[in-house]
């Protein structure tokens, strides 16, 4: 049973300017209006010399858009589980420049002193404690619906755990939802609910709230210009940890959404029942941090088994000494999160060992994931070969 405590853990988290522009799809080559005339830009893509064709969106980097970030809360009628979300989009050039801190995810006390004293002496090797985004810019001049997608952190993290994917894939034309669940956040590490198939009910029920406040054409929660905005028709989820789970919750339980990624953990889970992998009919991606000493080897081995009971198409990375968290903007921010960053001990066979730079590992992680979801939500068929590229850090298989 020491290998059950350690996947329970795991599930846990433990141990320059612009002017006007004109609308464009995403992908196109748009028009950028300044004072000195009309220049022209490139939106993600450029175009061959020779053959007169789009060039191939490189989803390895970041995208055309500058990134915006803005706050909601879904209120609970009931008044026991409102609902903080925070929603990354493509915005406008003049939100390029330096971006918020992280520590202004949380304003409001008593959690933004309790933020502000975990960041303070965090290592910055580890943890990423400054955005690319610009708070509550305008939207870009992106012609709508947007391709749309809904973030499930992991067990004591934060909306913002992965604010590097979130930017990444808004940065590529993508709105992105990230919701705080209740009583499992990084301020709530001491007093955090049971990882059981209430609390998983409870995570799917947020995650679906938020697609329905999303879709709801009279959405009072959102901003005006956000409403009406999410593509139903293109519509994702990923997850982190015990948010890896919740994304497999809600693709078996939940019609909706398109395709899922599931990060460093088992969706069919031997301790956690509620999911199986027959009942999921999407596409999906899953990550193995091969040197993850939060789920151990033994909740690897479960993802590996997820991978080969999945339908088709199922990709599976393996990320080469990257820890539990190494995908997360927190690694490192305190014990909670060491798994990720620094030294830590071999699974095979318990040599000490340096994880893979998070900040390395975030970006290739960014990439494929961008590549995923362009290829299964907007149709992008080159996607296919970024998501399956060698990578030193990378075992990739698919079926």
């Amino acid at each position: 049973m020491i290998y059950a405590g350690f996947l329970l853990d795991a599930l846990g988290c433990s141990s320059d300017g612009g002017g006007e522009e004109q609308t464009t799809q995403v992908g196109e080559t748009t028009q950028s209006e300044t004072d000195e005339g009309t220049s022209e830009t490139t939106n993600e893509t450029g175009t061959d010399s020779e053959t007169g064709e789009p060039e191939p969106i490189s989803y390895a980097e970041p995208g055309a858009f500058a990134v915006g970030n803005v706050a909601i809360v879904l209120a609970d009628p009931s008044g026991d589980r409102d609902l903080h979300v925070e929603l990354w989009y493509p915005a406008t050039r003049s939100a390029t420049g330096a971006g918020q801190m992280l520590v202004d995810f949380e304003p409001d006390e008593p959690n933004a002193t309790s933020l502000a004293e975990l960041v303070a002496p965090a290592p910055d090797s580890c943890v990423r404690k400054q955005t690319n985004s610009a708070a509550a810019p305008e939207l870009a001049e992106l012609a709508g619906p947007w391709p749309t997608l809904v973030f499930s952190h992991c067990h004591g993290c934060a909306r913002f755990s992965s604010f590097t994917l979130a930017e990444h894939l808004a940065s590529h034309g993508f709105l992105v939802a990230a919701v705080d669940h209740p009583g499992s956040t990084v301020f709530d590490q001491d007093q955090l609910p049971p990882i059981d198939v209430t609390t998983l009910e409870l995570r799917r029920d947020d995650v679906m709230r938020v697609i329905d406040e999303l879709l709801d054409p009279a959405a009072a929660a959102l901003p005006d210009a956000f409403v009406g905005l999410a593509d139903p028709e293109r519509l994702g989820v990923f997850g982190h940890s015990f948010g890896s789970v919740t994304t497999g919750k809600v693709l078996q339980d939940d019609p909706r959404p398109r395709a899922g990624v599931a990060i460093a953990a088992p969706i069919e889970n031997p301790l956690l029942p509620g999911v199986t992998m027959a009942g999921i009919t999407e596409p999906l991606l899953l990550f193995v941090a091969v040197e993850d000493n939060s789920i151990t080897e033994f909740g690897n081995m479960a993802i590996r088994q997820n991978f080969t009971n999945a339908n088709s198409p199922t990709w599976k990375l393996e990320f080469a000494d990257t820890g539990h968290f190494g995908f997360s903007d927190l690694a490192g921010l305190s014990d909670y999160f060491a798994a990720g960053c620094g030294e830590g001990e071999r699974q095979t066979n318990g040599e000490a060992f340096t994880y893979a730079d998070p900040f390395e590992v975030r970006a290739l992680a960014a990439g494929r994931v961008a590549a995923f979801f362009a290829l299964h939500l907007l149709g992008d068929e080159d996607a296919l070969a970024q998501l399956e590229a060698d990578d030193p850090l990378l075992d990739v298989k698919a079926k």
